[in-house]
């Protein structure tokens, strides 16, 4: 975030780091800091220093590499069936170990920001010696206490039973703590988001940070995770209320939420602000890990189109995806390029013929074309990775406007208010209560969207029920937010939407529907989620770090499946 990134957390220095945080220590390490320095003793001493305690919890998620500040989206995605990923098939195909790097890193960084939450918890109180009142500090303590929630509400989900660690830990000897039951993690969470919702600010201030309405929603979504559906119609309720009287809304034009030009716009209750050019640590280039990694092989005057001059491409949306949207649902468009999409404007000066392939039927033709200037220019299979023949739109950007393309100003939404409504839909369809159609139809009554209203046995996808229409409309209302990794491991899905045995579901399908080749496919076309096989039930989790297995004694047995 622009306030978050604005000022340097020097506070995660003086921390002792938290369960997944093993390191060496000496008695130096004990020494008190100089007072001429920020240190544990001086540090604490008005407003700004209580805030910037604050931020601390958020770094782990906004800088590292793994983190929302480049792979989170992209690796999340390719969990799913809505995208693989380029370069690691362990996420593409659920064949994790405990020494695998996405479950290592996510474990430790989540950690990280748990302890930072914990330190901001339990220091702030201290300034009513220094005569703060508690109207001036509980929205300090209630913005840890909602990312303390965030935090673990993530880790439940992702690995099962985790240590819940609410205080700072001051030896090396407590950082054995053993493993807690989810259903007791979540009391701890529903309280830290109770408590968010009665202390944070009513207002937007459009900064990303979160408001009374982003921690009703998470409480919401909590207790929808926690499967209490009752409660979970209760808080969603109220949680709308409150973001509807703080402004927020859905935005008419469903493709601008997630440009530059639209930062801030009252369809985002939370989310992770970044400013273009501007470093942090790890770098912030979510944009060009997923911008066309093609286009750094095609001819100048295709790479200038939109002014993208390289790109990573290791997120491949699959055909699955594609095929789940409405064939008139403008959020497909929106979300994906695919051959035939318009793609941009050819602006050299001199006429350019650009040789391709394509699909005539299911037999890939040559063909060419040639663009003058102010010509449209369509998305064709060059443009991509050669895996799918699809690509992400939304959430990318050009990078000419950068001065290194890993320097993104695209931020990340975490919540919006289709979300939101959904929740609320979601609640009401698990109780079979028709009301859940009201607010699926709200989402797809947006302006630029303005769908059909779906009712059940309508012939439309996932019709079979109020459940699956739900689940359907998020599916492509979010489609390529990262949120897909969350909800199929909450519904227990996984297994259902790639399929098991030789059913013919499959994790990445080209965008043709040509077959050949074995049931893998060349060039990874047709790659099954093969791992989930040796997961014993529907109930699929991450592998607890084979690090923290090492070092907590407290924690003896992995996860089914590892």
């Amino acid at each position: 975030m622009k306030t978050l990134l604005s000022i340097k957390a020097i506070t995660t220095s003086l921390l002792l780091g938290g369960v997944g945080i093993f390191s060496a220590c000496s008695d130096e390490f004990l020494n008190r800091t100089p007072q001429d320095a920020p240190g544990a003793d001086n540090f604490l001493t008005d407003e700004t220093s209580a805030k910037q305690l604050v931020i601390a919890a958020y770094n782990p998620w906004l800088e590292q590499m793994d983190m929302y500040g480049k792979r989170f989206v992209t690796a999340c995605d390719a969990l799913t069936d809505d995208s693989g990923i380029r370069n690691n098939d362990e996420a593409a195909t659920w064949t994790f170990l405990p020494t695998s790097g996405y479950p290592r890193q996510w474990w430790q960084y989540a950690y990280q920001s748990v302890t930072a939450a914990n330190y901001a918890i339990e220091q702030i109180p201290h300034l009513k010696e220094l005569g703060l009142t508690d109207a001036q500090i509980d929205p300090y303590i209630a913005e840890a206490r909602f990312m303390r929630g965030f935090d673990y509400l993530f880790l439940t989900t992702f690995y099962g039973d985790v240590p819940l660690i609410t205080k700072p830990l001051t030896s090396f000897a407590e950082y054995s703590q053993p493993r807690v039951a989810v259903a007791d993690v979540f009391v701890q969470i529903i309280s830290d988001f109770t408590f968010a919702k009665d202390h944070l600010s009513a207002t937007n201030d459009k900064s990303g940070t979160p408001t009374q309405a982003t921690a009703a929603a998470y409480l919401a979504k909590a207790l929808l995770y926690k499967k209490d559906y009752p409660a979970a119609e209760t808080a969603a309720r109220e949680a709308i209320a409150l973001a509807e009287a703080a402004g927020y809304a859905l935005v008419d034009d469903y493709e601008s939420i997630f440009t530059l030009a639209n930062e801030g716009n009252p369809e985002l209750l939370f989310y992770f602000e970044f400013e273009a050019n501007k470093s942090i640590s790890g770098g912030q280039d979510g944009n060009v890990w997923i911008v066309e990694r093609m286009m750094r092989n095609l001819p100048t005057p295709l790479r200038h189109i939109l002014g993208v001059a390289d790109g990573w491409g290791y997120a491949m949306p699959t055909r699955d995806l594609y095929d789940e949207y409405e064939a008139d649902d403008p959020r497909r468009g929106a979300t994906l390029y695919a051959p035939g999409d318009v793609y941009g404007i050819y602006r050299e000066g001199a006429p350019y013929t650009h040789k391709y392939n394509t699909y005539v039927g299911n037999v890939l033709t040559p063909d060419s074309v040639t663009y003058q200037v102010g010509d449209t220019v369509k998305y064709d299979l060059a443009f991509t990775s050669p895996t799918t023949g699809l690509s992400c739109k939304k959430l990318t950007d050009n990078l000419a406007v950068l001065s290194n393309p890993r320097l993104s100003g695209v931020d990340v939404p975490l919540l919006r208010m289709a979300d939101l409504y959904l929740f609320l839909a979601e609640a009401l369809a698990e109780q079979n209560k028709s009301e859940a159609l009201d607010w699926v139809n709200k989402v797809r009554a947006r302006t630029s969207v303005n769908l059909p209203a779906r009712t059940v046995s309508d012939g439309k996808k996932g019709d079979a029920s109020l459940r699956d229409i739900v689940r359907h409309e998020r599916r492509v209302e979010l489609a390529t937010e990262g949120h897909r990794a969350f909800d199929l491991l909450r519904w227990d899905a996984l297994k259902e939407v790639f399929g098991n045995g030789g059913e013919e579901k499959v994790k990445l399908h080209f965008y043709s529907d040509v077959k050949g080749g074995s049931a893998d496919g060349e060039d990874g076309r047709f790659k099954r989620a093969i791992g989930l096989s040796r997961f014993p039930t529907n109930h699929i989790l991450l592998p607890i770090p084979q690090y923290e297995m090492d070092n907590n004694t407290a924690i003896t047995s992995n996860n089914p499946g590892y």
